[in-house]
């Protein structure tokens, strides 16, 4: 949605397609966002501007810069959306999520175009919901199997904008968005089976043992076992009672401890070989584990 408009550098402008009768375009006022920005109630997800183009000919948007996260939902019509990572149509009864940092452009179809509710958006909760729903940067969409529940709550947002610039209705503006995301959470196929989907545990250790001197974090983990990081943390935690970040670092540990026992490597090279630049780091890591520092641990008679 760029724009002429002055606006604020919290968020993304909005567009400066000509609005018509039927539309609206709606901006929160800066104080505004900066109260929701750290009010409890809304500052894990709070809207910067929000709003509804019916059958928006000409609508279109080339965003190079992209400061907020952005979600659309189209209720007839179509249009094409396109990033760096994706392309692809938004049809009637879809959402796309566009996350923050990502350039992108996109614009209502010429013979059927879109009519769209859109929200630009703020907070760390959005990342959350992404995981939930399973949304990934190469599939931007969701079908919604429900999308009059998802409509009814937009044009309750909609009407938020009439109560005036009181933070009670932005707060109410910002749970509606809440109970959006949550719907999709709910209605979206995907994320059910990304829930529901199991992974092989020992296919699993087997990647840990061959990566054991490399540095993976959580995102690479999940993605080894084809599962979000929200439902694969939580998962492996039901399965084994311990974050797989911790499960790895104890096996890294465990391989520290063979080193020290029937090699002579230093601390440093050990350390080093398990991907830990800083033998310091790594020896707080270790007597984390294993309550002995390295060193205490080869000079101990549970070294030999």
């Amino acid at each position: 949605m760029a724009s002429n408009l002055s606006l604020c550098n919290d968020m993304s402008t909005p567009s400066s397609w000509p609005l018509p009768p039927s539309s609206i375009r709606y901006l929160v006022p800066k104080p505004m966002i900066d109260l929701l920005h750290v009010d409890i109630l809304s500052s894990g997800l709070y809207p910067l501007a929000f709003g509804y183009y019916e059958e928006a000919f000409g609508h279109k948007l080339i965003r190079e810069q992209h400061d907020d996260h952005l979600m659309m939902f189209c209720i007839q019509g179509k249009g094409q959306i396109k990033t760096s990572n994706w392309q692809g149509e938004l049809l009637p009864n879809q959402m796309v999520f566009i996350p923050k940092g990502t350039p992108h452009e996109y614009q209502a179809d010429l013979h059927k175009p879109w009519s769209i509710y859109w929200i630009h958006l703020s907070g760390h909760l959005f990342e959350h919901y992404m995981d939930i729903i399973g949304n990934k940067q190469e599939q931007l969409i969701v079908t919604l199997s429900k999308p009059e529940l998802i409509e009814m709550e937009f044009k309750q947002l909609m009407e938020t904008r009439l109560q005036g610039y009181h933070i009670n209705s932005f707060i109410c503006a910002a749970a509606i968005m809440k109970k959006i995301l949550s719907l999709v959470a709910s209605q979206h196929p995907g994320s059910v089976n990304t829930a529901n989907k199991d992974f092989n545990k020992q296919k699993f250790d087997l990647y840990l043992k061959e990566h054991v001197c490399d540095v993976l974090s959580l995102d690479d983990m999940a993605k080894f076992v084809g599962l979000s990081k929200y439902y694969f943390a939580k998962k492996f935690q039901l399965v084994t009672g311990i974050s797989p970040v911790k499960y790895f670092l104890e096996m890294k540990i465990r391989y520290a401890c063979l080193q020290l026992d029937s090699s002579q490597a230093s601390i440093k090279d050990v350390a080093k070989h398990l991907g830990y630049e800083d033998p310091y780091y790594f020896s707080r890591l270790f007597k984390n584990i294993m309550g002995l520092s390295p060193k205490q641990y080869r000079l101990s008679k549970h070294g030999h």
